[in-house]
């Protein structure tokens, strides 16, 4: 069976060479038709001047020396129109070669045309990255001032539940450690963030100062920038979540430091089972000094 489906593959191979080979044939018929019509017709209009300058005079009344010049002029005749018919020839040549030449600069034009407009893509997309970018930092620089008056109302509250409370007790030192807790996860936090969104911005900026240059830049070249555009964006995507989710986070374990704090100043308390999620354990013989203001993003 493989057997007879090889000799069909060579003869359908076969067959598309000798198809091939008449198309090459017929090509060089035809054009070797049009050459010899082109002869002819050269010869008859050379036989019709021939004819028309011997018509003009009577070859019999005619002596040698008159028969010789009329050759000689007929020869020059003919050396001169041969020499035209050459240099047509040339001209239709090197037309028929610009015509080729430009035929291939126009296919290179539509070739840096389509690229052109592949960058203009690109360029596009980096602007909007650019303004997602600009957003994102707005955005942040309000939730920084947001964490900044929670924290000012969070000083005041617990500057005021000190004034109320007796120095050295077990709900301060609580309350203090799990404040110094909450302030040293979210500064550990908010600096790997702020490494991560910064490492992801550079090569943004840097590919968009590169942009005018990308003319010269090879289809696989092209590709890889698109491939690290396409990662870059995902990265920051991926880093805007992880900002918003832990901006979220924030507000909600302020806002239950908050109600705690209520709770204790109106007289009620919680168990010591009460668990503080999203955030790591640390060893309550640390110091419990926290840092006065948390590094902005930007």
């Amino acid at each position: 069976m493989e057997h007879q489906e090889q000799e069909i593959a060579n003869y359908r191979l076969a067959m598309q060479r000798m198809a091939d080979d008449i198309i090459s044939l017929r090509r060089q018929m035809s054009g070797l038709e049009t050459e010899n019509s082109r002869l002819r017709s050269e010869r008859s209009m050379l036989q019709d001047a021939g004819q028309s300058l011997l018509s003009d005079a009577d070859i019999d009344v005619m002596t040698k020396a008159e028969l010789a010049d009329r050759l000689v002029t007929l020869k020059y005749k003919l050396a001169s129109e041969t020499s035209d018919l050459r240099g047509m020839r040339d001209r239709v040549q090197q037309l028929q070669n610009e015509l080729v030449r430009r035929n291939d600069r126009e296919k290179e034009l539509l070739l840096i045309k389509r690229a052109h407009q592949q960058q203009q893509v690109v360029l596009q997309q980096y602007h909007q990255k650019a303004s997602r970018s600009r957003t994102l930092q707005d955005t942040v620089r309000k939730q920084e001032k947001v964490i900044e008056k929670m924290e000012k109302l969070l000083d005041d509250k617990l500057r005021e539940e000190k004034r109320k409370r007796v120095p050295g007790g077990e709900k301060d030192g609580r309350v203090d450690f799990l404040q110094n807790e909450i302030y040293a996860t979210l500064l550990g936090e908010n600096s790997r963030l702020r490494e991560e969104l910064e490492g992801a911005r550079q090569p943004v900026i840097t590919v968009q100062q590169n942009v005018p240059s990308q003319e010269t830049f090879s289809a696989a070249e092209k590709f890889s920038l698109l491939s690290k555009l396409e990662k870059s964006q995902a990265r920051v995507q991926s880093l805007e979540r992880e900002l918003e989710e832990a901006a979220r986070r924030w507000g909600r374990e302020k806002q239950d430091l908050l109600t705690r704090l209520s709770e204790q100043e109106m007289g009620f308390s919680r168990t010591q089972t009460t668990i503080l999620h999203h955030f790591p354990t640390k060893d309550p013989d640390l110091p419990s000094k926290r840092p006065s203001k948390l590094h902005p993003l930007i």
